[in-house]
């Protein structure tokens, strides 16, 4: 099954809007002379699975002022072409399963986890110029690291981690990454929260319109939090979206894993 693309090139002429919206987001584009405005609102999610998996599109000349928090924003041309395209999110991102999860040593699995892609906005006139980017769910900040001072600063995203691809839904807000885990330690790898290096990560779309990105593997070798991440190649079918906003080496040792402070 094939899912409408929600983002792409908009002819928006002067003094017309461009309405994005879903149950869970909002976005409405105002164009004025020389100045477009941004109208952002985002409503709670409680529940991931029932988010309503449909945008709705609408241009003309209304006015959004009801749409959400206001930003401002000059250009020096009349360029009527806006741009919209998805992206992923700008920090690292703490996926906490429903459960605990364990492996014994030498096992592995492969988790699927997925998270809030961000929505780029832009305007087009001899060049590309970024207006802003918002994040479709509001993520509460959190801390990662061994202290205060050994860490760094994520987003936290509650997360299903289902361990079956045939039971994923289609989440048109949300990206999916397929990791794999390795514990080749000598003892068990208890965790509840997976720091997911999603800067690094490059989003793609499925012939069927999901958003996704490549395989990661997180291999521990020794005891502790820390594991090599290895990021695999895009298969052919994938279209490619947006590249990585940080480029990391392959086999770069990450803290990985529940770090002790939180």
């Amino acid at each position: 099954m094939s899912h409408t693309q929600w983002w792409g090139t908009i002819n928006v002429p002067e003094k017309n809007s461009f309405l994005l919206n879903s149950s869970a987001f909002t976005l409405a584009v105002e164009h004025k002379s020389n100045e477009w405005c941004l109208h952002v609102k985002r409503n709670k999610v409680l529940d991931i699975d029932s988010v309503d998996n449909h945008f709705n599109q609408t241009l003309g000349k209304f006015s959004p002022v009801y749409c959400g928090e206001l930003s401002r924003h000059i250009v020096n041309s009349n360029t009527n072409t806006l741009e919209i395209k998805p992206s992923l999110a700008d920090r690292t991102v703490v996926c906490r399963p429903k459960s605990p999860i364990t492996l014994v040593p030498q096992a592995s699995v492969i988790i699927y986890l997925s998270t809030p892609v961000w929505v780029t906005i832009g305007v087009t006139d001899s060049k590309y110029r970024l207006l802003k980017e918002v994040a479709t769910q509001q993520l509460s900040d959190t801390w990662f690291g061994s202290s205060t001072r050994e860490g760094e600063l994520c987003y936290a995203s509650q997360t299903l981690g289902r361990l079956d691809s045939a039971n994923l839904p289609y989440r048109m807000q949300r990206a999916i990454t397929p990791l794999l885990i390795e514990n080749k330690a000598d003892n068990d790898l208890v965790f509840e929260r997976i720091a997911l290096p999603v800067p690094s990560l490059s989003l793609y779309m499925t012939k069927s319109g999901q958003l996704c990105t490549q395989n990661v593997t997180l291999v521990r070798e020794n005891d502790g939090d820390f594991a090599k991440l290895k990021l695999g190649q895009p298969k052919p079918e994938l279209t490619l979206i947006n590249g990585p906003r940080m480029v990391i080496s392959h086999g770069q040792l990450i803290r990985a894993f529940s770090a002790i402070f939180s």
